[in-house]
């Protein structure tokens, strides 16, 4: 005969390991999902690849954002504003 209580250990154990498998399962799929994502990112073509050999990666992102805040005052001469 099985010992209740042992029997709802192995039941309680059991939920734990599937539960488990299923999370790293899911991570598994989301990190692929998050990488094919950035790769069809990566080969599509930009607005400015023309200027640029190999296209678009990910490192370029913070570079442009530099270049347009350090672009902004200019821009803001131009027009006749005050930044002041």
């Amino acid at each position: 005969m099985i010992d209740p209580s042992s029997f709802g250990t192995a039941i309680i154990t059991l939920g734990v390991c599937v539960t488990v498998v299923i999370a790293f399962g899911l991570a598994a799929l989301s990190d692929m999902a998050m990488r094919r994502r950035e790769d069809r990112r990566a080969a599509a073509p930009g607005p400015d690849d023309g200027a640029r050999d190999g296209g678009s990666t990910r490192d370029e992102a913070p570079t442009r954002t530099r270049e347009l805040v350090s672009d902004a005052p200019a821009s803001a001469a131009a027009n006749g504003s005050s930044t002041g």
